[in-house]
């Protein structure tokens, strides 16, 4: 990429940092390279942004029409048919939002990663030009300084993203769909609300375990 008779970075010998000044005539396809890949990672983060958005639509807009569903369907008293469809709607429903907690969870891990890579390329631009490092400074530092809940009330930041929603709304329905199958199996009411309140919670306890699981597996590698 230089004009070099070695063709060797001009870095390369010395150990020095890289300059766009020593670049000569590459300087320009340098600066191509670099912009292009900074738009193509931006171009990126927009994609997992839309589609964590239109999953939670979907899923979100599928639990108001089962609910709407069960609303109209409202058939008195306790039977097979009434419970069975219950069941396999909210079965359904339930279905639907562990992909979209799964899928949204892989959204927002791609998507750290490309900010993470836009930050090293940051970093490259402030040592080809050191005039803009005060520019690209970073200015928003550690996560740890930037989150909304206390070190204390930590494992309930994950909540706060659209995977950590919607698996929280994801358990309310398996809770919903344990209960409504103990109290169609003849179980007495004040044994299958307690049965859908504890299906209910263990599950929302999976999901922000399988989250901190997961984004503890990413973190663990170290930056490219």
């Amino acid at each position: 990429m230089t004009e070099s008779g070695s063709g060797q970075s001009p870095a390369s010998d010395s150990g020095d940092a890289l300059r766009l000044s020593a670049a000569g005539g590459a300087a320009s396809a340098w600066i191509t390279l670099l912009t292009t890949e900074h738009y193509n990672l931006q171009t990126a983060r927009a994609g997992t942004i839309g589609e964590a958005n239109g999953r939670a639509s979907m899923f979100l807009g599928a639990v108001s029409a089962g609910l709407i569903a069960l609303g109209f369907y409202g058939h008195p008293g306790r039977n097979a048919g009434t419970t069975i469809f219950q069941v396999v709607v909210l079965s359904s429903l339930a279905f639907l939002g562990l992909v979209t907690f799964v899928r949204c969870l892989e959204i927002s891990i791609d998507d750290w990663q490309f900010c993470r890579r836009i930050t090293q390329l940051r970093a490259i631009y402030a040592e080809l030009v050191p005039e803009l490092a005060d520019n690209l400074r970073a200015v928003a530092g550690a996560e740890q300084a930037i989150v909304m809940l206390t070190p204390r009330r930590k494992p309930f930041q994950r909540m706060l993203s659209v995977a950590g929603s919607v698996g929280v709304i994801t358990s309310v329905v398996v809770g919903a769909d344990a209960g409504i199958l103990v109290y169609g199996l003849n179980a007495p009411l004040a044994a299958a609300l307690p049965a859908g309140v504890a299906t209910g919670l263990l599950a929302v306890c999976f999901t922000v375990r399988f989250q901190s699981a997961r984004w503890k597996g990413v973190e663990a590698f170290p930056a490219e």
